[in-house]
């Protein structure tokens, strides 16, 4: 938004800038017009800005004009866009114009060509959305879906022209489906593991809306009358759950604490006295110990898989993508022998525990999936724009 902001500034800087003169200089002469009625319109004498718009305007007329005596002579069915666009452009261009007029140098007005562009404009328009109608429906007719495609952005060129134009909105509907690619993801095990309904519809209850685009479309349910174009296949290539580690750990902990006082003693062994006549004291600590067993109980469990892009047709792979997740179950329990007040904050929250049972294979499994899913979602997310 910053990036935009800052270029309208530099555009409109520039604009102000730039002198109607330079445009003209540059061929640029629907600017030097609009810079020229800027200035006319706060000083409506102003001789140098009513030359340089009567000569850009003048100019651009004769450019566009060439540019429609070319299309036509060319007589090729597809120039009627580019004649509707550039009589419209024209229209515009006089319209901006007139709310100057009239203009007049030492009480001589100056003369702008107004011309009538309302009959060429309407039959532009109609031989436009003719030749993309017609066009659109050869497209149709062939048996690919770039052309279907094509055929639909053509479609909607005619609605620009004419909302209700025949059967236009029939053709847009068969457009759309001719030229829409679906996908059908689905899960394949290969695993050792027989998987459960549940982990399946899990792990496709994906939020497809994010992975749609206007071309493609996701499956997660394959229906009977649509035929599907790729598959995305979620495949499960191995499962590795490891044994239950259990590992015993001895070690002590100290601590330095205080221990009361004890009187400040000179070298005859006489108790020091302060300023006051006091006897001085000082702090006396000891260090106190407490050894500790600590059982650490690990098991991990870890899902290999890969998306795997097929095409129907070819039952070529088009793309596969590795991915994997991790399910780690980690506890600590601990016993203390010796005085508790050693040992750290950390140490004092895993003594007295007891060890914890080890979760189920398929408990470490399903958890993993969880993992597996999140990670699915992104690495189809990065690649959506891959078919097509």
């Amino acid at each position: 938004m910053k990036k935009f902001i800052l270029f309208l500034f530099l555009a409109t800087f520039l604009f102000s800038c730039t002198s109607s003169k330079k445009y003209i200089q540059q061929g640029r002469y629907d600017l030097a017009i609009k810079k020229s009625v800027k200035k006319l319109r706060k000083k409506p004498t102003n001789e140098k800005e009513i030359l340089n718009l009567k000569k850009a305007y003048d100019l651009a007329n004769d450019r566009d004009n060439q540019r429609i005596k070319f299309l036509k002579l060319e007589g090729k069915p597809d120039v009627w866009d580019e004649v509707f666009t550039t009589f419209s452009a024209m229209q515009r261009r006089q319209a901006l114009v007139k709310t100057v007029l009239p203009l007049n140098i030492n009480g001589k007005t100056i003369n702008f060509k107004i011309v009538d562009y309302n009959q060429e404009i309407i039959s532009a328009k109609k031989k436009a959305a003719e030749y993309f109608y017609a066009h659109s429906k050869k497209l149709l007719e062939r048996n690919d879906k770039q052309s279907a495609r094509d055929a639909y952005y053509e479609l909607k060129r005619v609605k620009q022209y004419y909302n209700d134009y025949k059967d236009v909105d029939k053709l847009i509907n068969k457009a759309l489906n001719k030229g829409t690619s679906y996908a059908y993801l689905r899960v394949d095990n290969k695993s050792r593991f027989k998987l459960s309904q549940r982990f399946v519809d899990d792990l496709l209850n994906i939020g497809t809306a994010r992975l749609n685009q206007q071309w493609v479309i996701y499956d997660t349910r394959k229906l009977k009358n649509k035929n599907y174009d790729y598959i995305v296949s979620l495949r499960i290539n191995r499962i590795n759950v490891s044994p239950e580690g259990l590992k015993e750990k001895h070690y002590e902990e100290t601590k330095e604490i205080n221990d009361g006082w004890e009187y400040v003693l000179d070298s005859h062994g006489n108790v020091m006295k302060d300023s006051l006549g006091n006897d001085i004291k000082k702090p006396k600590h000891k260090t106190i110990r407490c050894k500790v067993i600590e059982v650490y109980q690990h098991k991990t469990a870890t899902i290999f898989a890969s998306i795997d892009y097929i095409d129907i047709k070819s039952k070529q792979i088009l793309l596969s993508k590795k991915v994997s997740a991790d399910n780690i179950f980690e506890y600590a329990s601990a016993t203390a022998l010796g005085d508790v007040r050693a040992l750290r904050p950390e140490t004092k929250k895993i003594v007295g525990r007891l060890p914890a049972p080890f979760p189920r294979d398929m408990d470490m499994i399903n958890e993993a999936e969880k993992v597996l899913k999140r990670t699915i979602e992104n690495a189809l997310y990065d690649n959506r724009h891959f078919l097509k």
